[in-house]
Protein backbone atom coordinates (compact mmCIF):
# COMPACT_ATOMS: atom_id res chain seq x y z
CA UNK A 1 0.00 0.00 0.00
CA UNK A 2 1.58 2.94 -1.23
CA UNK A 3 1.98 6.14 0.92
CA UNK A 4 -0.39 8.93 -0.12
CA UNK A 5 -0.50 12.37 1.10
CA UNK A 6 -4.02 14.57 1.49
CA UNK A 7 -5.10 16.35 -1.62
CA UNK A 8 -4.06 13.26 -3.17
CA UNK A 9 -4.33 14.41 -7.61
CA UNK A 10 -2.74 18.31 -7.52
CA UNK A 11 -0.30 17.24 -9.86
CA UNK A 12 2.65 18.45 -7.16
CA UNK A 13 5.68 17.27 -6.65
CA UNK A 14 5.25 16.07 -3.09
CA UNK A 15 5.70 12.32 -3.62
CA UNK A 16 8.29 12.01 -6.31
CA UNK A 17 10.92 14.08 -3.26
CA UNK A 18 9.22 11.71 -0.45
CA UNK A 19 10.30 8.71 -2.84
CA UNK A 20 13.94 9.91 -3.18
CA UNK A 21 14.54 11.30 0.10
CA UNK A 22 13.53 7.83 1.59
CA UNK A 23 15.07 6.11 -0.89
CA UNK A 24 18.62 8.47 0.18
CA UNK A 25 18.04 7.44 3.77
CA UNK A 26 20.69 4.65 2.76
CA UNK A 27 23.00 7.49 0.76
CA UNK A 28 22.91 8.87 4.73
CA UNK A 29 24.58 6.42 5.44
CA UNK A 30 27.15 5.69 3.04
CA UNK A 31 27.96 9.63 3.94
CA UNK A 32 28.67 7.80 7.61
CA UNK A 33 30.25 4.93 6.22
CA UNK A 34 32.91 7.27 4.21
CA UNK A 35 33.30 9.78 6.91
CA UNK A 36 33.78 7.32 9.38
CA UNK A 37 37.57 6.90 9.08
CA UNK A 38 38.08 10.45 9.86
CA UNK A 39 37.01 10.45 13.68
CA UNK A 40 37.69 7.00 13.88
CA UNK A 41 41.17 6.17 13.11
CA UNK A 42 42.72 8.51 15.30
CA UNK A 43 40.89 6.79 18.15
CA UNK A 44 42.02 3.10 16.84
CA UNK A 45 45.73 4.51 16.64
CA UNK A 46 45.20 5.61 20.23
CA UNK A 47 45.02 3.68 24.18
CA UNK A 48 41.07 3.86 23.28
CA UNK A 49 41.20 0.61 21.13
CA UNK A 50 43.05 -2.55 22.38
CA UNK A 51 45.26 -3.64 19.48
CA UNK A 52 48.05 -1.33 17.88
CA UNK A 53 47.08 -0.46 14.65
CA UNK A 54 49.79 1.00 12.31
CA UNK A 55 49.55 3.83 9.29
CA UNK A 56 49.59 1.15 6.89
CA UNK A 57 47.06 -1.17 8.91
CA UNK A 58 44.89 1.86 8.86
CA UNK A 59 45.38 2.89 5.08
CA UNK A 60 44.20 -0.52 4.52
CA UNK A 61 40.92 -0.11 6.77
CA UNK A 62 40.16 3.19 4.30
CA UNK A 63 40.84 1.15 1.08
CA UNK A 64 38.76 -1.79 2.14
CA UNK A 65 35.79 0.14 1.63
CA UNK A 66 36.39 1.20 -1.99
CA UNK A 67 37.12 -2.28 -2.54
CA UNK A 68 33.83 -3.36 -1.30
CA UNK A 69 32.25 -0.79 -3.61
CA UNK A 70 33.67 -2.47 -6.87
CA UNK A 71 31.74 -5.74 -5.43
CA UNK A 72 28.30 -4.40 -4.83
CA UNK A 73 28.58 -2.56 -8.91
CA UNK A 74 29.47 -5.73 -10.10
CA UNK A 75 26.65 -7.75 -8.12
CA UNK A 76 23.93 -5.09 -8.54
CA UNK A 77 24.19 -5.15 -12.29
CA UNK A 78 21.95 -8.64 -12.30
CA UNK A 79 19.57 -7.35 -9.23
CA UNK A 80 18.60 -4.05 -10.76
CA UNK A 81 17.32 -5.57 -13.47
CA UNK A 82 15.72 -8.56 -12.29
CA UNK A 83 14.58 -7.50 -8.85
CA UNK A 84 13.82 -3.84 -9.75
CA UNK A 85 15.36 -0.36 -8.92
CA UNK A 86 13.30 -0.18 -5.81
CA UNK A 87 14.35 -3.95 -4.18
CA UNK A 88 18.19 -3.36 -5.01
CA UNK A 89 18.12 -0.92 -2.53
CA UNK A 90 16.77 -2.22 0.40
CA UNK A 91 18.89 -5.60 -0.59
CA UNK A 92 21.73 -3.12 -0.57
CA UNK A 93 21.28 -2.24 3.21
CA UNK A 94 21.94 -6.10 4.17
CA UNK A 95 25.72 -5.89 4.18
CA UNK A 96 25.82 -2.12 5.56
CA UNK A 97 23.71 -3.49 8.53
CA UNK A 98 25.78 -6.53 8.82
CA UNK A 99 28.43 -3.90 8.69
CA UNK A 100 27.47 -1.56 11.85
CA UNK A 101 27.17 -4.62 13.94
CA UNK A 102 30.81 -6.19 13.47
CA UNK A 103 31.73 -2.61 14.27
CA UNK A 104 29.75 -2.59 17.32
CA UNK A 105 31.63 -5.95 18.12
CA UNK A 106 35.20 -4.63 16.69
CA UNK A 107 36.75 -5.18 20.13
CA UNK A 108 37.45 -8.68 19.72
CA UNK A 109 39.64 -8.17 17.10
CA UNK A 110 40.70 -5.82 14.29
CA UNK A 111 39.62 -8.31 12.03
CA UNK A 112 35.87 -7.77 12.23
CA UNK A 113 36.44 -3.64 11.28
CA UNK A 114 38.36 -4.83 8.14
CA UNK A 115 35.25 -6.67 7.21
CA UNK A 116 32.96 -4.28 7.91
CA UNK A 117 34.52 -1.78 6.18
CA UNK A 118 34.58 -3.72 3.13
CA UNK A 119 30.62 -5.10 3.46
CA UNK A 120 30.46 -1.14 3.60
CA UNK A 121 31.70 -0.57 0.45
CA UNK A 122 29.54 -3.60 -1.22
CA UNK A 123 26.00 -1.29 0.01
CA UNK A 124 27.65 1.77 -1.20
CA UNK A 125 29.11 0.68 -4.67
CA UNK A 126 25.49 -0.95 -4.94
CA UNK A 127 23.85 2.49 -3.57
CA UNK A 128 26.03 4.83 -5.78
CA UNK A 129 24.78 3.03 -8.75
CA UNK A 130 21.36 2.41 -8.80
CA UNK A 131 19.78 5.80 -6.68
CA UNK A 132 20.87 7.99 -9.55
CA UNK A 133 19.00 5.59 -11.75
CA UNK A 134 15.94 5.34 -9.31
CA UNK A 135 15.68 8.93 -9.45
CA UNK A 136 16.03 9.57 -12.90
CA UNK A 137 13.28 7.63 -13.61
CA UNK A 138 10.67 8.55 -11.55
CA UNK A 139 11.19 12.27 -11.89
CA UNK A 140 9.82 14.86 -13.89
CA UNK A 141 12.81 16.35 -16.33
CA UNK A 142 12.06 19.56 -15.23
CA UNK A 143 13.06 18.56 -11.10
CA UNK A 144 15.58 15.74 -12.12
CA UNK A 145 18.45 18.13 -11.07
CA UNK A 146 17.06 19.08 -7.97
CA UNK A 147 15.53 15.65 -6.86
CA UNK A 148 19.00 14.36 -8.35
CA UNK A 149 21.48 15.99 -5.69
CA UNK A 150 19.52 15.06 -3.09
CA UNK A 151 21.79 11.50 -2.83
CA UNK A 152 24.43 13.57 -2.31
CA UNK A 153 22.79 16.03 0.56
CA UNK A 154 22.39 12.47 2.45
CA UNK A 155 25.54 11.57 1.50
CA UNK A 156 27.05 14.85 2.81
CA UNK A 157 24.57 14.47 6.06
CA UNK A 158 26.11 11.81 6.69
CA UNK A 159 29.75 12.84 6.61
CA UNK A 160 28.63 16.24 8.87
CA UNK A 161 27.24 13.59 11.59
CA UNK A 162 29.72 10.93 11.97
CA UNK A 163 32.50 14.20 12.20
CA UNK A 164 30.11 15.67 15.03
CA UNK A 165 29.13 12.90 16.97
CA UNK A 166 32.27 10.51 16.57
CA UNK A 167 34.38 13.30 19.17
CA UNK A 168 31.94 12.75 21.83
CA UNK A 169 30.39 8.71 21.10
CA UNK A 170 32.28 5.75 21.06
CA UNK A 171 32.87 3.61 18.04
CA UNK A 172 30.39 1.01 19.54
CA UNK A 173 27.62 3.91 20.90
CA UNK A 174 27.78 5.11 16.66
CA UNK A 175 27.50 1.84 15.42
CA UNK A 176 24.44 1.33 17.72
CA UNK A 177 22.98 4.18 16.29
CA UNK A 178 23.51 3.95 12.63
CA UNK A 179 22.46 0.40 12.66
CA UNK A 180 19.03 1.90 13.56
CA UNK A 181 19.12 4.07 10.61
CA UNK A 182 19.80 1.43 8.68
CA UNK A 183 16.11 -0.19 10.15
CA UNK A 184 14.52 2.80 9.55
CA UNK A 185 15.19 2.67 6.25
CA UNK A 186 13.97 -0.95 5.86
CA UNK A 187 11.03 0.57 7.37
CA UNK A 188 10.02 3.48 5.48
CA UNK A 189 11.33 2.51 1.80
CA UNK A 190 9.82 -0.58 1.45
CA UNK A 191 6.26 1.43 1.00
CA UNK A 192 7.70 3.50 -1.98
CA UNK A 193 6.95 2.32 -5.45
CA UNK A 194 8.42 0.74 -7.86
CA UNK A 195 10.52 2.94 -10.89
CA UNK A 196 7.49 2.73 -13.66
CA UNK A 197 10.85 2.45 -15.64
CA UNK A 198 11.13 -1.00 -14.39
CA UNK A 199 7.51 -2.10 -14.26
CA UNK A 200 7.10 -1.05 -18.05
CA UNK A 201 10.69 -3.28 -19.15
CA UNK A 202 9.30 -6.36 -17.44
CA UNK A 203 5.79 -5.96 -19.21
CA UNK A 204 3.39 -4.81 -16.25
CA UNK A 205 1.65 -1.61 -17.68
CA UNK A 206 -0.98 -1.38 -15.10
CA UNK A 207 1.33 -1.00 -11.96
CA UNK A 208 3.68 1.37 -14.24
CA UNK A 209 0.61 3.14 -14.44
CA UNK A 210 -0.44 3.12 -10.57
CA UNK A 211 2.98 3.92 -10.01
CA UNK A 212 2.78 7.09 -12.42
CA UNK A 213 -0.12 7.94 -10.76
CA UNK A 214 1.55 7.94 -7.28
CA UNK A 215 4.61 10.09 -8.63
CA UNK A 216 2.90 12.33 -10.53
CA UNK A 217 -0.11 12.70 -7.94
CA UNK A 218 -2.62 12.59 -10.82
CA UNK A 219 -5.07 9.75 -12.27
CA UNK A 220 -4.44 11.10 -15.60
CA UNK A 221 -1.02 10.00 -16.87
CA UNK A 222 -2.35 7.50 -19.66
CA UNK A 223 -0.47 10.19 -22.08
CA UNK A 224 2.76 10.04 -20.17
CA UNK A 225 2.83 6.22 -19.84
CA UNK A 226 1.97 5.43 -23.60
CA UNK A 227 5.39 8.13 -24.37
CA UNK A 228 7.34 5.68 -21.67
CA UNK A 229 6.33 2.61 -22.50
CA UNK A 230 7.38 3.65 -26.62
CA UNK A 231 10.62 4.90 -25.11
CA UNK A 232 11.27 1.42 -22.75
CA UNK A 233 10.26 -0.45 -26.25
CA UNK A 234 12.67 1.34 -28.09
CA UNK A 235 15.56 0.90 -25.66
CA UNK A 236 14.78 -2.27 -24.80
CA UNK A 237 15.30 -3.77 -28.83
CA UNK A 238 18.75 -3.45 -27.84
CA UNK A 239 19.59 -6.70 -26.29
CA UNK A 240 21.29 -4.87 -23.05
CA UNK A 241 24.24 -6.76 -23.04
CA UNK A 242 27.46 -5.32 -22.45
CA UNK A 243 28.70 -5.55 -26.13
CA UNK A 244 25.72 -2.79 -26.48
CA UNK A 245 27.41 -0.40 -24.49
CA UNK A 246 30.36 -0.51 -27.28
CA UNK A 247 28.24 -1.27 -30.67
CA UNK A 248 25.44 1.35 -30.27
CA UNK A 249 27.12 4.92 -30.71
CA UNK A 250 24.80 6.45 -27.95
CA UNK A 251 25.77 4.07 -25.35
CA UNK A 252 29.39 3.86 -26.11
CA UNK A 253 30.03 7.75 -25.87
CA UNK A 254 27.72 7.96 -22.78
CA UNK A 255 29.94 5.09 -21.16
CA UNK A 256 33.37 7.16 -22.50
CA UNK A 257 32.01 10.34 -20.86
CA UNK A 258 31.37 8.84 -17.84
CA UNK A 259 34.37 7.05 -17.24
CA UNK A 260 36.40 9.97 -18.00
CA UNK A 261 33.88 11.70 -16.11
CA UNK A 262 33.97 9.52 -12.51
CA UNK A 263 37.79 9.20 -13.30
CA UNK A 264 38.73 13.39 -13.16
CA UNK A 265 36.14 13.23 -10.48
CA UNK A 266 38.06 11.01 -8.04
CA UNK A 267 41.38 12.64 -9.16
CA UNK A 268 40.55 16.13 -7.44
CA UNK A 269 41.03 13.92 -4.47
CA UNK A 270 37.98 14.18 -3.04
CA UNK A 271 37.52 10.94 -0.87
CA UNK A 272 40.84 10.53 -0.05
CA UNK A 273 41.02 14.09 1.75
CA UNK A 274 37.48 13.45 3.23
CA UNK A 275 38.78 9.73 4.38
CA UNK A 276 41.80 11.54 6.14
CA UNK A 277 40.54 14.99 6.77
CA UNK A 278 41.20 15.11 10.55
CA UNK A 279 44.93 13.62 10.00
CA UNK A 280 45.27 16.49 7.55
CA UNK A 281 44.48 19.45 8.68
CA UNK A 282 45.42 18.51 12.64
CA UNK A 283 48.32 20.74 11.96
CA UNK A 284 45.55 23.80 12.46
CA UNK A 285 44.12 22.25 16.02
CA UNK A 286 46.03 25.54 17.75
CA UNK A 287 43.16 27.41 16.17
CA UNK A 288 40.41 25.18 15.96
CA UNK A 289 39.78 21.11 16.73
CA UNK A 290 39.90 19.45 13.03
CA UNK A 291 36.77 17.65 14.22
CA UNK A 292 34.83 21.20 14.07
CA UNK A 293 36.35 22.22 11.23
CA UNK A 294 35.36 19.36 9.07
CA UNK A 295 31.83 19.82 10.44
CA UNK A 296 31.25 23.24 9.27
CA UNK A 297 32.93 22.69 5.89
CA UNK A 298 30.45 19.68 5.83
CA UNK A 299 27.67 21.80 6.68
CA UNK A 300 28.88 24.19 3.96
CA UNK A 301 29.12 21.65 1.58
CA UNK A 302 25.24 20.06 2.50
CA UNK A 303 24.03 23.91 1.31
CA UNK A 304 26.15 23.81 -1.92
CA UNK A 305 24.47 20.72 -3.47
CA UNK A 306 21.40 22.06 -2.68
CA UNK A 307 22.20 25.12 -4.42
CA UNK A 308 24.02 22.56 -7.01
CA UNK A 309 20.54 21.22 -7.94
CA UNK A 310 18.62 25.02 -7.99
CA UNK A 311 21.85 26.21 -10.48
CA UNK A 312 22.14 23.30 -12.41
CA UNK A 313 18.68 23.45 -13.81
CA UNK A 314 18.90 26.86 -14.42
CA UNK A 315 22.64 27.17 -16.16
CA UNK A 316 23.14 24.07 -17.03
CA UNK A 317 25.16 20.93 -15.81
CA UNK A 318 28.37 21.79 -18.13
CA UNK A 319 28.77 25.45 -17.02
CA UNK A 320 29.21 24.24 -13.35
CA UNK A 321 31.48 21.19 -14.03
CA UNK A 322 34.18 23.24 -16.03
CA UNK A 323 33.46 26.67 -13.35
CA UNK A 324 33.85 23.65 -10.06
CA UNK A 325 36.89 21.97 -11.76
CA UNK A 326 38.70 25.22 -12.17
CA UNK A 327 38.25 26.35 -9.01
CA UNK A 328 39.37 23.20 -7.51
CA UNK A 329 42.47 22.73 -9.53
CA UNK A 330 43.58 26.36 -8.08
CA UNK A 331 42.45 25.51 -4.54
CA UNK A 332 44.81 21.64 -4.35
CA UNK A 333 47.56 24.12 -6.25
CA UNK A 334 47.62 26.25 -3.21
CA UNK A 335 47.66 23.41 -0.65
CA UNK A 336 50.64 22.27 -2.34
CA UNK A 337 52.34 25.38 -2.31
CA UNK A 338 51.65 26.06 1.21
CA UNK A 339 52.86 22.54 2.81
CA UNK A 340 56.05 22.85 0.29
CA UNK A 341 56.38 26.68 1.72
CA UNK A 342 56.33 25.01 5.28
CA UNK A 343 58.41 21.90 5.11
CA UNK A 344 61.26 23.30 2.17
CA UNK A 345 61.77 27.20 2.91
CA UNK A 346 62.33 29.43 6.57
CA UNK A 347 58.74 31.24 5.42
CA UNK A 348 55.97 30.58 8.14
CA UNK A 349 52.80 30.45 6.14
CA UNK A 350 49.44 30.94 8.63
CA UNK A 351 48.36 27.59 9.77
CA UNK A 352 44.63 28.69 8.98
CA UNK A 353 45.70 28.49 5.44
CA UNK A 354 45.19 24.57 4.84
CA UNK A 355 41.41 24.98 7.18
CA UNK A 356 40.54 27.98 5.12
CA UNK A 357 41.37 26.14 1.34
CA UNK A 358 40.32 23.30 2.70
CA UNK A 359 36.35 24.91 2.91
CA UNK A 360 36.92 26.49 -0.11
CA UNK A 361 37.88 23.24 -2.14
CA UNK A 362 34.76 21.16 -0.97
CA UNK A 363 32.34 23.69 -1.10
CA UNK A 364 32.79 24.30 -4.86
CA UNK A 365 33.36 20.82 -5.33
CA UNK A 366 29.88 20.34 -4.02
CA UNK A 367 28.45 23.14 -5.85
CA UNK A 368 29.37 21.37 -8.96
CA UNK A 369 31.46 18.27 -9.80
CA UNK A 370 30.79 16.37 -7.04
CA UNK A 371 26.92 16.41 -6.84
CA UNK A 372 26.47 16.88 -10.73
CA UNK A 373 27.94 13.62 -12.04
CA UNK A 374 25.60 11.66 -9.80
CA UNK A 375 22.56 13.03 -11.97
CA UNK A 376 24.03 12.56 -14.75
CA UNK A 377 24.53 8.86 -14.46
CA UNK A 378 21.12 8.03 -14.12
CA UNK A 379 20.19 10.16 -17.40
CA UNK A 380 22.78 9.21 -19.82
CA UNK A 381 21.71 5.88 -20.60
CA UNK A 382 19.16 4.23 -22.19
CA UNK A 383 17.01 1.57 -20.06
CA UNK A 384 18.34 -1.43 -21.75
CA UNK A 385 22.15 -1.09 -21.17
CA UNK A 386 21.75 1.37 -17.50
CA UNK A 387 23.04 -1.02 -14.95
CA UNK A 388 25.92 -2.50 -17.05
CA UNK A 389 26.79 0.88 -18.06
CA UNK A 390 26.55 2.37 -14.31
CA UNK A 391 28.34 -0.67 -13.02
CA UNK A 392 31.72 0.04 -15.30
CA UNK A 393 31.20 3.92 -14.94
CA UNK A 394 31.39 3.28 -10.90
CA UNK A 395 33.92 0.06 -10.71
CA UNK A 396 36.23 3.09 -12.50
CA UNK A 397 35.13 5.40 -10.00
CA UNK A 398 35.96 3.16 -7.01
CA UNK A 399 39.27 1.93 -8.36
CA UNK A 400 40.49 5.48 -8.79
CA UNK A 401 39.33 6.21 -5.53
CA UNK A 402 41.21 3.32 -4.35
CA UNK A 403 44.55 4.67 -5.95
CA UNK A 404 43.84 8.52 -4.74
CA UNK A 405 43.26 7.44 -1.17
CA UNK A 406 46.52 5.12 -1.37
CA UNK A 407 48.40 7.90 -2.83
CA UNK A 408 47.71 9.96 -0.11
CA UNK A 409 48.88 7.92 2.25
CA UNK A 410 52.24 7.19 0.64
CA UNK A 411 52.54 10.74 -0.26
CA UNK A 412 52.53 11.24 3.48
CA UNK A 413 54.68 8.91 4.47
CA UNK A 414 57.48 8.19 1.68
CA UNK A 415 57.29 11.24 -0.56
CA UNK A 416 55.77 14.44 0.20
CA UNK A 417 52.14 15.66 1.33
CA UNK A 418 52.50 18.60 -1.17
CA UNK A 419 53.28 15.83 -3.92
CA UNK A 420 49.41 14.29 -3.47
CA UNK A 421 48.12 17.84 -3.82
CA UNK A 422 50.29 19.45 -7.30
CA UNK A 423 49.30 15.94 -9.10
CA UNK A 424 45.84 16.05 -7.78
CA UNK A 425 45.79 19.98 -9.22
CA UNK A 426 46.96 18.96 -12.58
CA UNK A 427 44.68 15.90 -13.48
CA UNK A 428 41.33 18.43 -12.11
CA UNK A 429 43.03 21.39 -14.59
CA UNK A 430 43.08 18.33 -17.53
CA UNK A 431 39.30 17.99 -16.27
CA UNK A 432 38.41 21.13 -16.75
CA UNK A 433 39.58 20.97 -20.19
CA UNK A 434 37.76 17.54 -21.16
CA UNK A 435 34.64 19.17 -19.61
CA UNK A 436 34.23 22.16 -20.98
CA UNK A 437 35.07 20.31 -24.66
CA UNK A 438 33.40 16.93 -24.66
CA UNK A 439 30.42 17.13 -22.22
CA UNK A 440 27.06 17.07 -23.67
CA UNK A 441 24.10 19.46 -22.04
CA UNK A 442 21.04 17.21 -20.53
CA UNK A 443 19.51 20.23 -18.92
CA UNK A 444 15.65 19.93 -19.28
CA UNK A 445 15.48 17.29 -21.47
CA UNK A 446 13.61 14.07 -21.48
CA UNK A 447 15.92 10.73 -20.79
CA UNK A 448 15.05 9.64 -24.82
CA UNK A 449 15.88 12.95 -25.98
CA UNK A 450 19.22 12.89 -24.77
CA UNK A 451 19.62 9.53 -25.80
CA UNK A 452 19.05 10.52 -29.31
CA UNK A 453 21.10 13.36 -29.35
CA UNK A 454 24.34 11.40 -27.83
CA UNK A 455 23.51 8.93 -31.19
CA UNK A 456 23.76 11.86 -33.29
CA UNK A 457 27.11 12.61 -34.91
CA UNK A 458 26.65 16.59 -35.15
CA UNK A 459 28.01 18.60 -32.41
CA UNK A 460 26.94 19.09 -28.67
CA UNK A 461 25.41 21.85 -29.61
CA UNK A 462 23.26 20.74 -32.30
CA UNK A 463 19.32 21.11 -31.92
CA UNK A 464 18.82 17.82 -34.85
CA UNK A 465 17.35 14.95 -33.41
CA UNK A 466 18.08 11.84 -34.92
CA UNK A 467 17.48 8.10 -35.06
CA UNK A 468 20.84 6.85 -33.07
CA UNK A 469 23.30 5.22 -35.41
CA UNK A 470 26.12 2.39 -34.67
Amino acid sequence: MYLKYLNDGDRSVCNEYLAVILSCIIYYICGVHTGWTSPSLAKLQSDEYPFEISNEEASYMAILGPIGDIVGEISYTFFADKIGRKNTLLLAGVPMMCSWVLIYTSQISPIMIYVARFLGGICMGTAISVSPMYTAEISRPEIRGKLGVISVFSFMSGVITINLIGKFLTIHQSALIFLSVVIMFFLTFSSMPKSPYYLLMKGRKEEAERSLRFFRRSSDVTKEALSLSADVERQLSESGSYKDLFTFRANRKALTLMILGRIFQQLTGSTALTMYGQHLLQGSSQIIEPQFAITIISIGQAVCVILCGSISDRFGRVPLLIYTTGVCSVSLLVMGIYFSLRDFTDLNPSVITPILVYGVYFLVYQTGIGSLLNVLLGEMFSASVKPKAIAVANITYSLTVLFSTKFYQISFDYLHISVFFYSCAICTFVGTVYFKCCFPETKGKELEQIQMELGHKGRRKSKKVTKEGV
